[in-house]
């Protein structure tokens, strides 16, 4: 539930219920992910994190610069951090994640030829308000993840409903397809 520490400015928490506010109903609604509120960069961070084998790095925006005169190139380091669950559990939930794509509520996120891994949302904009958020949070390829993608939609309307598999997933295959990420050498 901590800030990530990428490198913008501004960075917002997450929002959580205290402690001694959480009753039965809520614990309940908390199991599967409703009642607090996390950043899109945190859920892409938590994927990460499984992605990597349970190491947790921290997020950010720029990879590499280049020098416009001189076209000197220089890396920016990724900053690894500590292992926050072990290398068993993090393939053990790829694998679940692999299975939503492949049998599950993801399959709208397929890219032939690939394996990817992913958890659809579906979730309530507020209360009674008759909006959602649909998404699609992926790691592509499961074999050897480079690519982690998430997709949120604020109120679809229209074709696909709104749910995270119908409306969410295929996006996220259309531009899991056209990623170079993913098949630059396969």
């Amino acid at each position: 539930m901590s800030k990530t520490g990428i490198d913008l400015p501004g960075e917002a928490g997450s929002i959580f219920l205290k402690e001694e506010k959480v009753g039965p109903v809520e614990l309940a609604t908390i199991s599967f992910g409703q009642r607090f509120e996390i950043t899109p960069i945190q859920m892409l961070s938590v994927v990460s994190t499984i992605a990597n084998n349970g190491k947790k790095f921290t997020p950010r925006i720029v990879k590499a610069t280049i020098d416009s005169q001189t076209g000197e190139k220089t890396e920016i380091e990724a900053k690894e951090g500590e292992q926050v669950i072990s290398e068993e559990t993090a393939k053990k939930v790829l694998s679940m994640m692999e299975s939503v794509v492949s049998e599950g509520t993801g399959k709208g996120a397929q890219v032939s030829g690939y394996s990817i891994g992913g958890k659809t949302g579906t979730s309530e904009d507020g209360v009674n308000t008759g909006k959602y958020v649909a998404s699609f949070v992926g790691v592509a390829d499961i074999s050897d993840p480079e690519v982690v993608i998430l997709i949120l939609l604020y109120n679809p309307t229209g074709e696909g409903g709104h749910q995270g598999g119908g409306i969410a997933a295929p996006i996220a295959s259309q531009v899991l397809r056209r990623s170079p990420t993913i098949f630059r050498s396969k």
